[in-house]
């Protein structure tokens, strides 16, 4: 049976810290650029991002290309998304605003096959891209994919933190990714991801993750080099094992923004 490889999973068997991006363009050439720079997984965002589903379906087909594991983050929890992420090729899902252990056991009821446990209510079909559109040995398949399917859950408001260890006691979830951002929206601290408070509720969060061995993800927003020490520094020291190093949408901007910066102070010294 012909499998997909995930470097998530290799490398956290390892030890080793997986390094990826969210990319909110439909560009497939930006999936096989992060593949190309030896990134582990691309996140495409169909939550926030410009992505029509025909489009998430050749990014898939770009991460296949060059051995990058693809996510799709969806734009609810809808299983209906959930499953046809899965079914196009995605493997693994990152499920928002997760607030209580029922909708965790949704999720990971939606993005896993009935196994032997009696957990699991995927829908199946032998002919999808996920089985490169026809399944010679079935077993094998979901065996394999609910062995190597990512659910990644996103906290974002306090009714989430304040559950946060019953969500993580559900079976089936890979990580956990705390929202910072979102986090000090909902907490009325505005923009401000260092308020104390917001600091605790990311603590408790990767504390209870790491506590039952389940991941924790962060988000790097820092814009410089030293910002991006001190952040990393900051989530490694909490207990954080996977990184998003950014966004294609916000690493753009800023590589315009310098190469603008740079190119008229060139030519001001010519003046």
């Amino acid at each position: 049976m012909r499998t997909r490889i995930n470097r998530i999973k290799e490398k956290r068997s390892r030890g080793e810290l997986p390094l990826g991006v969210i990319i909110q363009t439909g560009s497939p050439d930006n999936v096989e650029m992060a593949g190309a720079n030896d990134l582990d997984f691309v996140v495409l965002d169909t939550e926030h991002g410009s992505l029509a589903f025909d489009r998430v379906v050749e990014m898939l087909r770009a991460a296949d290309g060059v051995g990058i594991t693809p996510l799709v983050r969806v734009p609810d929890q809808t299983p209906h998304h959930i499953l046809q992420a899965l079914d196009a090729g995605a493997m693994g899902v990152v499920v928002p605003n997760v607030k209580t252990a029922e909708q965790a056991r949704a999720i990971t009821m939606a993005a896993k096959y009935l196994g032997q446990d009696g957990f699991g209510a995927r829908g199946s079909c032998p002919s999808t891209r996920a089985n490169w559109h026809l399944s010679r040995d079935w077993s094998a398949f979901a065996q394999w994919s609910n062995e190597n399917t990512q659910v990644w859950l996103l906290i974002e408001d306090l009714l989430g933190v304040e559950n946060i260890e019953a969500i993580l006691d559900v079976p089936g979830i890979s990580a956990i990714v705390p929202g910072p951002f979102d986090l000090a929206q909902a907490m009325g601290h505005k923009a401000n991801m260092e308020h104390p408070d917001v600091v605790a509720a990311l603590r408790r969060i990767v504390g209870a993750a790491s506590s039952r061995g389940i991941d924790s993800v962060a988000v790097l927003l820092a814009t410089d080099s030293e910002g991006l020490r001190k952040e990393a520094a900051f989530w490694r020291e909490m207990g954080v094992t996977i990184f998003w190093i950014g966004g294609d949408r916000r690493m753009m901007s800023l590589a315009m923004e310098r190469r603008r910066a740079d190119v008229e102070q060139s030519l001001q010294a010519l003046r």
